[in-house]
């Protein structure tokens, strides 16, 4: 088990690195708390935490838009080819352990079911099926089962519609657009495009009726990941900005204060202030549209400061700090499948908690099995099977290793 955490991790962006882990770990801390019931004081600093998946979206769109600009510009074109190669190495990198974990739980409820005589409690078979397709939240809210998956097929069809929206723009643009053009207009288009459809369902929609999970369902996010594509183009396109110390250091500094301030002031910590002023509305509108491009950008803000990091250094390297960093992130989508209904809700949840005790117990099981079994399941798993589709598939033009580990 012990050579299981030295997982060989090649040649990595550390800086990336530390956005990911850091990421993985927000999440998971806050489905830990499920655990603690109602011991959970919902600690203040909880509040100014930034979102655990909006910031995997920006890097997920930094890297996957690395990929798509480099694959653009070396082969001059985007043709059926190139987006059924881009496809197959997403899919081969995402699809297996997703199907994995779900058709395992799908197995474990119907076993207990037989077993206890007692009917399961699953979705419709034709709700289940969305769930192979990313149907499941693509106009409405996720159902309560595995909805952990939300961001996931937010992820996979905007790995859809953005290499489609390039394809129809270089097949549909005069010839004398240049391609740098052509890649800000698809980018654009469905930030553009996505942000106005929020606005006006918004507008259109009684303050009573909430914030309407907007936050989470697919035609209302696929400008999730493009943030981060948008960073991915200023690098490509404009490196010596990119590049600037002095300008990552600002980017940096203005990124994390906003990210500070967006998260603060869409916390439901001071929910109750927006109601005592009297501006409860502004508070929902503004989480059904400013919010989230306000997040998206704030969190692109710092990728060239950590796109810089290229490496470990000082008290990073020397006290194992660096290892755990890259040994979470290579593990965290695994993390990110089997934390919360594998391991929380379907395990851990079955024995009450009686007391903060038993509770803070429960989260230091929880945070135990959730490192051991995703490290299991990367080495065994999703790293061999992530590694076929280089038989399968065309390599993509990258830079370094982390990119084809990552995307």
């Amino acid at each position: 088990m012990v050579h299981l955490f030295g997982l060989s991790a090649g040649k990595r962006v550390f800086g990336l690195d530390v956005m990911r882990a850091l990421a993985i770990l927000i999440v998971v801390d806050a489905h830990a708390t499920v655990a603690l019931k109602e011991y959970y004081d919902g600690a203040f600093w909880h509040h100014l935490l930034p979102d655990g998946v909006e910031l995997f979206f920006v890097l997920s769109g930094f890297l996957i838009g690395g990929i798509l600009i480099r694959t653009y510009e070396k082969n001059g074109r985007f043709d059926g080819p190139l987006l059924l190669n881009f496809w197959t190495r997403r899919w081969f990198r995402t699809l297996p352990n997703y199907y994995l974990v779900l058709t395992s739980l799908i197995g474990l409820a119907l076993f207990r079911a037989w077993r206890s005589g007692l009917h399961h409690t699953l979705p419709a078979k034709g709700e289940l099926i969305k769930y192979y397709l990313f149907l499941q939240n693509f106009a409405t809210y996720v159902p309560d089962f595995f909805p952990e998956t939300w961001s996931l097929a937010i992820e996979e069809w905007s790995y859809i519609t953005l290499p489609l929206v390039l394809w129809a723009l270089h097949t549909l643009m005069p010839s004398r657009w240049p391609r740098q053009r052509i890649m800000l207009t698809a980018i654009l288009f469905i930030i553009i495009g996505t942000n106005l459809l929020r606005l006006v369902t918004a507008i259109l929609t009684p303050i009573s009726d909430g914030e309407l999970g907007f936050r989470g369902i697919v035609v209302t996010r696929l400008d999730a990941i493009s943030y981060g594509v948008l960073a991915a183009y200023v690098k490509h396109y404009f490196p010596a900005f990119w590049t600037a110390e002095r300008t990552r250091n600002r980017l940096a500094i203005a990124g994390l204060a906003l990210i500070l301030i967006t998260s603060f002031t869409a916390s439901i910590v001071i929910l109750k202030y927006y109601v005592q002023a009297g501006i409860y509305p502004s508070y929902v509108f503004y989480k059904r549209t400013f919010y989230f491009p306000m997040i998206g950008l704030s969190m692109a803000l710092i990728l060239p400061y950590m796109d810089g990091w290229r490496t470990a250094t000082g008290a990073w390297a020397r006290f194992g700090i660096a290892r755990f960093i890259t040994h979470i992130s290579l593990i965290s989508y695994s993390m990110y499948l089997l934390n919360l209904t594998p391991i929380m809700i379907t395990f851990l949840e079955r024995f009450p908690t009686t007391s903060a005790a038993v509770g803070w117990a429960k989260v230091g099981i929880f945070w135990g099995l959730t490192l051991i079994l995703s490290t299991l399941l990367f080495a065994y798993f999703e790293k061999p099977v992530t590694e076929l589709r280089e038989r399968m598939s065309k390599k993509e033009p990258t830079l370094l290793t982390n990119e084809q580990v990552s995307s």
